[in-house]
């Protein structure tokens, strides 16, 4: 049987969506009572894409970070939390957002945005966080 809670940040556990009530996927029984993850948990459902709560905290966070960086104008933060959402989802707008990305945190400063970079890296898809790391 899984966790009432979760041990790394104390919310409730979920089992189905709260959207679409799909079953999550991700975790198997091992051994009558041991749950176990398969990969890192997923941002979004499988079954109608809604953004997991713990995506949804993350990209509220990031967008909350990025409207308190001091070096960009409000045209530039809105670019900023625009990008971010684009950064969660590998689609067409992924490396556009990845170059703003990069951008718009070289004009704050790399000491400013130095916690919302940890942020967006933590939600940021693969091909998202290649594109800028390269």
């Amino acid at each position: 049987m899984a966790a009432k809670f979760c041990p790394q940040c104390g919310a409730e556990t979920i089992r189905a969506c709260s959207n679409c009530e799909a079953p999550i996927r991700g975790y198997r029984q091992v051994d009558g009572n041991t749950m176990v993850r398969r990969g890192d948990p997923p941002a979004y459902y499988h079954n109608c894409g809604a953004a997991f709560p713990w995506t949804i905290a993350k990209l509220e966070t990031a967008k909350e970070y990025a409207a308190e960086l001091q070096g960009l104008d409000e045209t530039e933060k809105g670019r900023l939390a625009s990008a971010i959402d684009d950064l969660t989802i590998d689609g067409p707008r992924t490396e556009l957002a990845a170059h703003r990305f990069k951008n718009l945190m070289g004009k704050a400063g790399q000491a400013v945005g130095t916690g919302l970079y940890k942020i967006v890296l933590d939600v940021a898809t693969e091909a998202a966080k290649k594109a800028i790391m390269g």
